[in-house]
């Protein structure tokens, strides 16, 4: 029993006492070796960001980290939604003299600016009960609003010439989807665009400058371009757009055929943005913000008709609207900077897990990367 008690006590007092044995040994080679293995792996990394092999998912990713600010509370969205158009017979509208009457009750309201993002490019027949021509009432409203309102157009898509009547005509056109599907900016002179165009820019823009009272044209200096007294980086010609998060003062056609806005003064001295809230309306795009959209964004048939990261056109465009309004731009991270950074990231991790062991070293790199990154940048933008 004694010796079986004096070995026991022996192997007790041996792990009791022996010093733990270190994850790694070495000396500065071995340092080296592993500074290296992480510099090769970097190398590994900034080649694949190069190549864009993995940009969809790369931006796609990283969009998430980035936070949105909210919408512009001097923007104000009208929609023919769903219900609305429901409600008037159908989408495309069976009488112009519905838009007629929408910008009449908009303009007794005095706004700043409004955009009509609904292309007007067609006549449509009499009332079949009265028998009234239901275009002149579209022709006599724009002729009132003329000096408040901004037509869309597109290459193939222009107003019909009736509608014509002296009011800014711009383009309704959104900048090429990038590697991730993300509709990211807009041109500020579109390379084409209708004749009726006269001052080749985005509708949007035509909106700031009757808001603003800005009649001097667009000058590029590099790679910013002057508008007025808003200075707009541009990154390949284009502007990014910082894209707001949620939703924003709204009102639909259905609410002002049934008595008028309900908050009648998010009119009055605002831009108001006009456009279509129907899927079937074909203008859909993704974005790269994310949100849970309410049940408006759909039909009741098809309440799950849009991902999260999808918008309509004009409400891409109030948010084209409200970076210049703020001077909020985003900008691009230089892709020598990215690289650099990885290079440097991955040398860096390479001699912790040396130096901490490999879970210490896990830990302090989740920690040192954690922090969300400035929002003046965003990794997932045009290459």
């Amino acid at each position: 029993m004694s010796s079986a008690l004096f070995l026991w006590s022996a192997v007790t007092r041996r792990y009791d006492t022996e010093p733990v044995v270190r994850e790694r040994v070495g000396d500065w080679r071995t340092a080296l070796t592993s500074g290296l293995a992480g510099l090769a792996a970097g190398l590994l990394v900034a080649v694949i960001i190069f190549s864009g092999i993995l940009n969809p998912s790369f931006f796609a990713a990283q969009d998430r980290l980035f936070p949105a600010p909210r919408p512009d509370s001097r923007i104000t969205l009208v929609a023919l939604d769903q219900t609305s158009a429901n409600n008037l017979g159908g989408y495309p509208l069976i009488s112009n003299a519905y838009h007629a009457s929408v910008i009449n009750y908009l303009m007794s309201l005095h706004p700043s600016a409004i955009l009509f993002d609904i292309p007007l490019n067609r006549i449509t027949a009499k009332d079949p009960e009265t028998g009234e021509d239901t275009n002149q009432p579209l022709i006599d409203a724009l002729t009132a609003a003329q000096s408040k309102v901004v037509l869309v157009c597109t290459t193939d898509l222009v107003p019909w010439p009736q509608f014509e009547v002296g009011e800014v005509i711009g383009d309704r056109n959104l900048a090429v989807p990038d590697a991730a599907n993300s509709v990211r900016g807009v041109l500020l002179r579109p390379p084409h665009t209708c004749p009726e165009n006269e001052n080749d820019e985005p509708a949007w823009l035509g909106a700031i400058r009757i808001a603003e009272g800005i009649s001097d044209p667009i000058t590029n200096q590099g790679t910013t371009a002057t508008f007025g007294a808003h200075h707009i980086p541009l990154i390949d010609n284009q502007m990014l757009i910082n894209y707001s998060l949620g939703s924003g003062p709204t009102c639909t056609y259905g609410q002002i055929f049934q008595g008028g806005c309900p908050h009648p003064d998010l009119i009055t001295n605002h831009i108001v943005v006009v456009g279509t809230k129907m899927v079937d309306a074909g203008d859909v795009y993704s974005q790269p913000v994310a949100f849970n959209h309410d049940a408006s964004f759909c039909p009741s048939s098809r309440p799950q008709c849009m991902l999260d990261n999808q918008n309509f056109g004009y409400r891409i465009m109030a948010d084209s609207i409200a970076t210049v309004l703020n001077d909020r731009y985003v900008q691009l991270e230089p892709g020598n900077a990215v690289i650099g950074a990885t290079l440097l990231l991955a040398v860096l991790v390479g001699l912790a897990v040396y130096g901490l062991g490999f879970r210490a070293a896990v830990l302090a790199t989740v920690a040192a990367i954690a922090p969300q990154p400035h929002p003046a940048f965003a990794p997932g933008l045009p290459r």
